[in-house]
Order: C-alpha cells, then structure tokens, then sequence
C-alpha cells in the first residue's frame, strides 16, 4: 500500500511520463480528468499519480475496445486508503469522527442527503413469532431470515436508484440494528443513541459507539464487499446486498469469521491472573495470536489508532481494558505486528455485554458500506459477465 507522498506527482514527473511539457499537462488536467491538489504556501499543484498512470498505459483506449470487460471492482469513487489515513469520498474519516453523526456520514457516503427521515418500514406479520422462534440464532442469522419478509412488505425496496437504494438503505440498517440490541422493530432515533439506551449505557458509551461505527463503515474492496458487489451487478435489492455481505462476512477467512477466536482471546486475557499468560499460551501453540494477524496495513491500521484513542481516555482506569493493553505489548513484540482493528471493535462489543457476538454493533455501520458499494455497482457500471480461465483437462 502507497503512503500519502506516493499517491501523487510533482508537475515535473507528471508530464515526464506523458512525455508533454508543462502547458500540455495543464490542458490535460480539464480534458482528460486528471486530479490536482494545491500545496499549501505555493503556486504549484501535485497530480493524482493513478491519473497519470492511466493515460500512460493508455487505460481510455482499452476500455472502448470491443469486448472489453468491466468487473465487479473496476472503479469505485467511495473509499481511499492509505498508510497515511482512511478517506470516505476523500474526506478524512479522523475529522468525520470528530464532527459527524453516522447518519450524516453514510448519506454523504451515499451521496443522498435526508435518506435517514422518520418513516420507518412496514413491519412483516409474525414478527414477534418469528424472532421468538430465532431467539436462539446469531443477530446475522436473524437479518438473514427476517430481511426476505421485510423486503416483500416493503415495495419500495425494488426502486434501485441511487435514491431509492438510500432510503431502503437506512431501513435495513435502522432493522438490523433493533435486532443488536434486541428489540422488535426499528428506531428513528439516531443509531448511536438507540443503541446505547437500549443497552441501558450513557452518553459517553454513545459517543463511543458514534466514533466506532463511523470507523466500521467501510475498508476499501475486502472480501465481503467485492461478494456484495458481485451480487449488486445482477440487480439484487438493498435487502439481499445485506444478506450478501453478512453471508459472506461469515466465513472463516473474513474478520467476522475469526470474531470467535479474538472473543476467547479476550475472555482469557481479561480474566487471568497474568494478562501476558493466554497471550504466550497461544503463541507456543503455533505462532498465531487471535487479533494480531498480517492484514493489509505495513504499519497500525489507521482505525485502531484513531479507536485506541477514544478507549485510552476513556478506559484510562478500566482494569479489563489495562490486561488487554499489557496482553497487546506482549504480543506486538512477539509477533512484530500491531493489534488488529477487530480486536478493539471485540472490546468495545465486550463493554457493550454483547457476549459473543461482540462485533454485531459493528456489523451496522458494515452495512451502510455495502449498500454503497451495492448501489454505485449498479447504478455506475454495466452489467458484468465473467469468464473462467480453464485450466482442467483438454476436451479429446
């Protein structure tokens, strides 16, 4: 991954690896959409290199190539990341945290501002049957049973514009959150709250969920998303770009699938007498440690950094969160490798007493990533028809 510095051109380099000088490069920025920033006490402007780079490898004439296919992940206008930060539609999401409720973040994400009104969806008969009878499931297999019925009271949800896919959108999530903390139906309320009075907690516990859902909204083109999108491209409603995503996100290889391992993680390190004991027990066993595995950050993913922050100041006397920060010291230097996002994402679920299935709050802001994904898959790019490379046995 590219840090900040290596995103960009000087004016220079740009017009180097076109082979024009300085007055083509500029006329070049209008006609051929190439993107700028100012630097800060200049005049001179550097240069989107993935700009430059695919006039260079001359990207616009092989896309109107007969034939030519799109994929499923061909260009995507929602996030960028960074070793240097995480940007939604090229805000930083460190200033989003600081400023932003989640429901402003996700309507600018889906670029339809008021998606989020007071209408709530249109509640499917047996509700309360069926949750009774799901009672024993996870809140993922709930939204998977429950989102079919709510998407057939709802006729609305077949309007796939990118307004119409906002609006369901914020159905779904108001939905799957009520199912989190446990209650029958969806609230207007703003997320964070709803979710924090329904788990009886405060407004600094609110203020916590705020800033880690916000930070959960979306990471770029991970597995679950590409599934989303993939599924988007035949047309599929908000409801089943959902039930895509969690399906997916259980997979033993997603991070949602490894959310059991970082549970027990903190279960032992949070009730041992010696935090660094389960920490060095895992490691003898085999090297992995739950929480502390290679991702695609080089360096600290820049969400556990700004989520580390708020439960410094937060959890400054907390004894559960004091074993975790002397079991993380002991890992890091085991494996040379900083704690994992979902790890603390597992601390704050811990807090919340959503035991074992601590990643559940976090799976609502998941959403309102995929429904973007999903909707600018639809509505931006053609319908998508992959082929396979064979590589079984040659028909005789």
């Amino acid at each position: 991954m590219a840090n900040q510095e290596e995103l960009y051109l000087s004016a220079e380099e740009a017009a180097g690896l076109l082979g024009v000088n300085l007055p083509t490069l500029y006329a070049y920025v209008g006609r051929k959409n190439i993107r700028s920033v100012k630097i800060e006490g200049s005049r001179k402007r550097r240069y989107w290199a993935a700009d430059i780079q695919r006039l260079v490898k001359g990207a616009r004439k092989s896309e109107s190539a007969p034939g030519k296919r799109s994929t499923a992940d061909s260009h995507s206008s929602l996030t960028l990341l960074t070793e240097d930060g995480l940007y939604y539609r090229g805000r930083d999401v460190n200033e989003l945290v600081e400023t932003a409720t989640v429901e402003q973040v996700a309507e600018m994400f889906w670029q339809v501002p008021g998606a989020f009104g007071t209408a709530l969806p249109h509640m499917p008969a047996g509700v309360d049957e069926l949750l009774k009878l799901y009672a024993h499931t996870s809140v993922m297999e709930k939204a998977i049973a429950l989102f079919p019925l709510v998407e057939r009271e709802n006729p609305k949800a077949f309007d796939l514009s990118p307004e119409g896919y906002a609006r369901t959108g914020a159905d779904v999530v108001r939905w799957f959150a009520a199912l989190v903390v446990g209650a029958t139906a969806p609230d207007s309320r703003p997320l964070h709250e709803f979710i924090a009075s329904s788990c009886g907690l405060d407004q600094r516990f609110a203020d916590l969920i705020r800033r880690m859902l916000i930070l959960c909204i979306d990471h770029e083109l991970d597995h679950s998303t590409y599934s989303v999108r993939a599924a988007a491209n035949t047309g599929v409603t908000p409801y089943y770009a959902a039930i895509t995503g969690l399906a997916t996100a259980r997979g033993r290889r997603i991070a949602y699938g490894r959310n059991e391992a970082v549970s027990h993680l903190l279960d032992d390190v949070c009730n041992a007498k010696d935090p660094a004991e389960p920490i060095l027990q895992y490691y003898s066993q085999g090297g992995d440690i739950p929480g502390f595995c290679a991702n695609v950050h080089s360096v600290a993913d820049p969400r556990a950094i700004s989520l580390k922050q708020t439960l410094d100041a937060m959890f400054a006397d907390d004894q559960d969160y004091l074993r975790l920060l002397k079991a993380m010291q002991v890992a890091e230097e085991l494996v040379q490798r900083p704690a994992e996002f979902i790890l603390l994402v597992s601390f704050v679920g811990r807090k919340l007493n959503l035991g074992g299935q601590e990643l559940a709050v976090a799976a609502v802001a998941r959403l309102i990533g995929w429904i973007a994904h999903a909707s600018e898959q639809y509505n931006q790019q053609p319908l998508v028809r992959h082929r396979a490379r064979y590589t079984g046995t040659l028909p005789n």
